[in-house]
Order: structure tokens, then sequence, then C-alpha cells
């Protein structure tokens, strides 16, 4: 055979005739000859908009006979994806059939271990190392598998970042096929960013000695969760429902759990996970454990060598497990929540109040109340809480001083169920204080209990006895507050709406915000004499304005130009109660009914709502904090556009409680991970400083992506830290703005790209 072909190879073969190659190549068992030709094969039926799985198939078949499992296993995930699309069932079994296989070889999805680095072809590279899709990944997540490949701590994992194979910390295992994932400590906020870029969109950390740095998850898609255990000891139960409450939260998947090494404290709570569900994706509730502890330790220990280092993380999974049996759930009985009511004021609330203390047992919501204050105004408020400043002391120190901005209003977060402590605060406060004001949050003991073993990262009081003891010490001597204490008004909350209606009344009003006029870089002509005019810059990020920003926390900077399109200006938030979307157009709230250009809004919003509230609603303290601008397309204002992927096209996300402009990489990427499936307008260069004024008449020059014609001008943004620092825009010499004339005639509605299919 190998005498023939060198004589007879065509000089541009077919697919077919390669696919015919490879089988015989196959059937001789040389293997080594069929993979080179398998590479073929996928470049000539992937060329253009083509994407076949014939190629990729026998990629897999070859590379699993050579034992390259990764290689198989990258190659039937291709397989597998390509033939979807184009609806072939029977080949997309047969691929996660295959993908099993290789399981037992390899870890799931594109992270490698540095022995399998060179499997991967350079030409088929790029191809093979396309993230999977959430599909993909899904399916293979409800399949039932029992994992069997076991691999070692010492044994390191790489994955594609930013065109690069980024090494990952040690001992990473998927041990549910992305859903939930175990490691060692993350080193540094790059860790972060190669997990994000795995798909993990929650990590777990029980270091109580190393916290991660919050700075680390700033404008992420990707979160942390703070649940401190000592080195070398268990867990609490409690501490364990939270986690596997965290588990069956569709929104957390793909979590990832760790520990210092990954072994003892995370196999703890891994082991308590199999213990509850095995080797399956969360199901909600069970009677009854599915595995006992000592088989849950045992497959666990199978698969990650050395979980568990201690007699007492070993027992506590028998404690967990006993747990499940007696209240025959997994989860906890829980209380039920008061019903909505109205807030309760005794006395009057003060223009002049400058001083809030609040009351109430452990978990009954203050630091909730304090945290969505804050949030809406951060300079308007001055917190003192014992929980933060760690000592009695501190407090007392912090509240017998005026604030520096005697505008500023103070919040003693503290319990304070004592009304001999109560009185003492307000004699330490009276040098400063005016027509004080008490805020009791008056809950049932126990549904108290239930909240504060359900609250995550509190700086005290970890979930477990010391919550039960907490809460029993401060209604031992609690005593009702009462006007006589000295208070000017007494504020009574019973239900979270009333804690929300005391927020909204003690905080600004939430109205329009006014997206930021944004100046000419060059006047081209089109600029008016109302217009801003700056002139270019001549230099770079680094030297505009950063603010307070620490320069060793900065990250990337960056000079983002993207095609400028003109269109309605819309805003998108989330109303207060969080239930529907608020929409702007400039300085006016809309509806569908609000004008003909705006008919298709409903329906647009019905399909979009899901990923607008979770995109929107990411501050669980301030539900209208972010706000999503874009440019609805639907109707022609100075351009006929053909070619658009969407009626509305965004461009910013706005931060009111920073009024900061999120960057393009956190925007898309928000946009990503909540699957709204809003485009964002097209980046046409992105630079690290400014382009001089003739490069950026050049680029208006350029044609646009929306319509067969050029640009109608170009849109820069000076970014740095993960927020927009500086913006400005060239518009081309011909262009007038369409508001001027655009309602005086009949509507002329844009033109959606038409889709191939």
């Amino acid at each position: 055979m190998a005498d023939i072909i060198p004589e007879t190879f065509p000089h541009n073969p077919s697919a077919d005739f390669l696919d015919h190659l490879i089988h015989t190549l196959h059937l001789l068992q040389d293997y080594p000859t069929a993979q080179t030709y398998c590479g073929r094969l996928i470049l000539v039926e992937n060329q253009g908009e083509s994407r076949l799985s014939r190629g990729y198939i026998r990629l897999g078949d070859t590379a699993f006979q050579l034992e390259k499992y990764k290689l198989a296993m990258l190659s039937y995930a291709r397989a597998y994806e390509n033939a979807r699309k184009n609806d072939e069932e029977r080949i997309t079994k047969y691929c996660l059939k295959r993908l099993e296989r290789c399981s037992a070889h390899t870890e799931w999805g594109n992270v490698l271990l540095e022995e399998e680095l060179d499997q991967v072809p350079n030409a088929l590279s790029q191809m093979l190392l396309e993230p999977w899709s959430t599909e993909l990944r899904s399916t293979i997540g409800e399949m039932q598998l029992s994992p069997s490949l076991c691999l070692e701590s010492r044994q390191r994992m790489y994955t594609p970042h930013q065109g690069d194979l980024y090494k990952l910390p040690r001992f990473f295992k998927w041990i549910i096929p992305f859903s939930f994932a175990a490691m060692s400590t993350p080193r540094n906020e790059q860790d972060i960013s190669a997990l994000s870029s795995i798909g993990i969109k929650t990590i777990i950390t029980l270091t109580e000695e190393t916290p991660l740095p919050a700075q680390w998850f700033n404008h992420k898609s990707i979160k942390n969760i703070f649940i401190p255990i000592p080195n070398y000891y268990p867990p609490s139960i409690e501490q364990i429902d939270i986690i596997i409450q965290l588990l069956n939260d569709e929104s957390n998947l793909p979590v990832l759990v760790h520990c210092g090494g990954g072994k003892g404290r995370a196999g703890t709570a891994i082991a308590c996970y199999l213990a509850s569900y095995g080797f399956n994706r969360p199901t909600g509730d069970r009677s009854h454990p599915f595995m006992s502890a000592s088989e849950a330790i045992s497959k666990l220990r199978s698969i990650r060598p050395g979980s568990l280092e201690t007699t007492q993380q070993e027992n506590f999974v028998s404690k967990w497990c006993s747990t499940v049996w007696k209240r025959q759930s997994i989860f906890p009985d829980r209380p039920s929540e008061p019903a909505p009511c109205r807030l309760m004021i005794e006395g009057s609330i003060g223009e002049e109040s400058n001083l809030f203390i609040l009351v109430g047992l452990p978990g009954s919501g203050k630091s909730w109340f304090s945290n969505a204050l804050l949030a809406r105004n951060p300079k308007g408020w001055k917190r003192i809480s014992q929980d933060e400043s760690g000592s009695r002391r501190m407090c007392e120190t912090g509240i017998s001083r005026a604030p520096s901005n005697t505008k500023q209003k103070v919040l003693l977060d503290r319990c304070n169920t004592s009304s001999k402590d109560r009185r003492e605060w307000l004699k330490l406060s009276s040098n400063w204080v005016k027509d004080p004001i008490c805020i009791w949050f008056d809950y049932d003991k126990n549904l108290c209990t239930s909240r504060a073993q359900r609250r995550i990262g509190h700086p005290t009081i970890q979930p477990g006895n010391r919550v039960r003891n907490a809460v029993e010490q401060m209604d031992r001597i609690f005593d009702r507050p009462t006007l006589e204490e000295g208070f000017r008004a007494l504020c009574i909350i019973r239900s979270f709406e009333a804690a929300l209606e005391l927020v909204e009344r003690l905080s600004p009003r939430i109205g329009i915000y006014k997206f930021p006029r944004t100046p000419h870089l060059i006047d081209l002509g089109a600029a008016t004499c109302d217009d801003l005019i700056e002139k270019v810059p001549a230099f770079n990020v680094e030297q505009t304005n950063l603010g307070d920003t620490p320069p060793n926390s900065r990250r990337e900077d960056k000079v983002i130009i993207t095609e400028k399109i003109d269109e309605a200006n819309m805003g998108f938030s989330l109303s207060s109660d969080r239930t529907k979307i608020i929409v702007q157009n400039r300085s006016h709230y809309i509806n569908p009914t609000s004008h003909e250009q705006f008919k298709k809004l409903g329906h647009w919003l019905e399909t979009h709502l899901d990923g607008l509230k979770k995109l929107l609603g990411q501050d669980e303290y301030f539900a209208e904090r972010y706000i999503l601008f874009g440019e609805w397309m639907y109707a022609t204002h100075s351009i006929h556009y053909t070619l658009l992927p969407d009626l509305f096209i965004a461009f910013d996300l706005c931060d009111r409680s920073t009024d900061a402009f999120l960057d393009r990489r956190t925007l898309q990427s928000l946009l990503n991970q909540y699957g709204c499936g809003i485009p964002l307008v097209p980046v046409m260069e992105e630079v690290d400083q400014c382009p001089t004024e003739k490069e950026l008449w050049e680029m208006v020059q350029r044609k646009s992506q929306f319509w067969d014609g050029r640009v109608e001008g170009i849109y820069v943004k000076w970014e740095s830290d993960g927020v927009v620092r500086r913006r400005g825009k060239v518009v081309r010499s011909d262009f007038i703005a369409g508001n001027e004339h655009w309602m005086k005639r009949r509507l002329e509605v844009n033109e959606l790209a038409k889709i191939a299919t």
C-alpha cells in the first residue's frame, strides 16, 4: 500500500476518495497513516460554511485505536456538533457512545493532561479545541455514568485560554461531567478566568484560612461562594445543606468546589453529594440516601486518591447519611416566610434623621437591609457593624464620632436586642445625632434560625451550633423597642415587602438614567452647534483618569472601536419587584403602544425575558442596579439597514451603584452567561492606544456590517479595570441625524439578515 499510494494519489483528492482510503488503512491496521488522511478529510469536508461529521468520526475511531483517547474524545465531540446541526440522529447517538468509552481513559471536555498535549495535530487544533456547546454538555451531564478514570493529584491539566494552553491548579476533575468539579485552591485571577472559559459558573471555597480575593471575580461571569471550614475538619450539617442547595440550582451549574489540596474538606463535601445522588446530576429531594457513606467514600477514592484526610471527615459522611434518613429528605424542613404586609411606623421619620439603629435576631434581615441601602446610595450611608469591625469597642468609637460628611446618615447594624444596649448607643452618639430612628425586624425565632443557617459568607456566625446558640442568646435578652427609649420613630418590619418599602423610602428616587452625551472626536461636518467636540487624545488609557484604582489591580487597558449605528436609543432595567422589564427611550419610559416603531417590542421582550431578568437582576440587594443600553433597530432613521442580526443591538451596561459602564469583555461574557441571545455592536478595532485622526477618518470609510454601504460612523471607548473610562465618536461628513426628520415621514422598516438553512 505504501508503494502504490505515492504513484496513484490524486493531486486534489475528493472527500469520498479520502474516506475510502482511511477505511482501507483501517482494514490493514495502519492507523498512523490513517490519522494523516483523517486530518486531510476534515479539512476538505469543512471548507467555507460546510460542517460535516464524517472526517471527525474517522479521526476519532483512528485515534481510539492508537490509544490517543483525548484526540478521540475531541474528534467525537466535533462530529456530534456537526451531526446535530445536520439532524443526523444516528451519528449523534454513535458519538455519545464513543465519548463515554473515551471517558474511561481521559478527562471530559477541553482539558488535557500534559502527556496528551502532543495528541492534537497543529493543523486541526483550532477546530478540535473549540468549546463544546451547551447542548452537548447538558446531554452528557444527563447521562448516567459511572466514572472509572483515576487521576493522581500530581497530574496537571491544561485548557485552551486566550490563544494558548493554560496550566490549571492541581487535581482538577469533573465529578459529574459539566455539572460538578473539584480542584485545589486557585492561585490567581488568571486561574479564575481559565475556569470561566471551561464553563464553571460558581466556585465554592472551603478554605477558612485563605478566602479568595473578591477582586478576582469583579465583572466576571463566575461567582465565588465562601463556606469556611477549618483545615482537616468536616463541615457542619448546615454547611452541607447549603452546598447541596447550591448544586440543585441550575443557574449555578457547573459548580467547582475546592479546599487547599482538593482532598480533605472538598472530598468530604463530594462524598456527601455522592451519598445523596450518586454520580448523577442533582435531582431535587429524596427520602433516603442514594448510597451508603462507606460506598460513597470508596467510589470517590477510586477516582480521586487521598480524598478525605481524617477520621472526623469520614465519620461526618456517616452522620450526613443518618441525617437524611432521619428527616426523610435531603433538605431540612424550612418554616414558611410571612405573608406580604406593609411597613408599620410608630412616630414619624424626620428629614434630618441621621441615625438608624437596627434591632433584630440573627437572621432577621438586618444585613440585607443595610446592603440594600448601601447599594442604592453608597456615599449617603455609613455602616457601623460589629460583624465587620470585629469588636464592640470599634463600634463604640465609630458611633461616638460625627460623620465627616454632614449629609451622611449612619446605620448601626447589630442585634441591639436589649433596651439597655440601645440607650447606651444613643448616649454615645448624643453629640451629633438628630431624630434617631429604630428599625425593628420582628420575626419568629424559628424563622430567624432557619434563615441564619442558610446564610453564606457571614463573617462571624457560621451555619451550625453557633447559629442556634446566637439566636437563643439574643432572644433571651430581647426587649421590645419603644419610642420612650429616645427614638423619633419606630419602624416595624414583618415581611420582605415591608423591608423593601422602607429601603425605597430612605433611598434616592430611581428614575430615568440618561445615557451620557458622546462628544465628537473629529468634526467631519456632521456635528451641530449643540454637539460636544473633544480633540482626539494623543495618550493611551493609562493616562486617563483612573480614579482610586490601585495600579497593581488594573485590568488590561484597551481602546475599543465599534461601528456606530443610529436608530432609537433604548435602555432596559428591572422593576423593583423583579417581575417586569422597564423600557426607556432617551428621557421617556415607553411600551409597545408608545409609537409605531415600538410595536414589535412586546414580542421581543417576551422572547428575551428570562435572559434579561438574569442579566439585570444580578444584585440581590438592588433590583434596578443595571441598565442595558442599545439601539432599537426596527425603524429606519437615516440608514436603511438590511443585514441586522436582531431588532435590538446592545452596546453598554450601566451600573447605577458605581455610576460606571462595564467594559466590552465583561458585557459580552455576561450576555453569554445568562443566555440572553442579544448581539453587541461589532468591534472594528481593539488597540492599546487611540488611533490618529487620519486612522479614525479611514475607519469611517469602511463598509458597514448591517447594510451594503459605509458605516454611519465609529464609536471609541477607552476601557480599563473592567469599566469604560472615556468615550467619543466620529460621524461621517454626509450623515444627518435621523431624529431631525424621520418621524415626519412614512415609517420605513429595517430588515433582518436572512439566516442560511
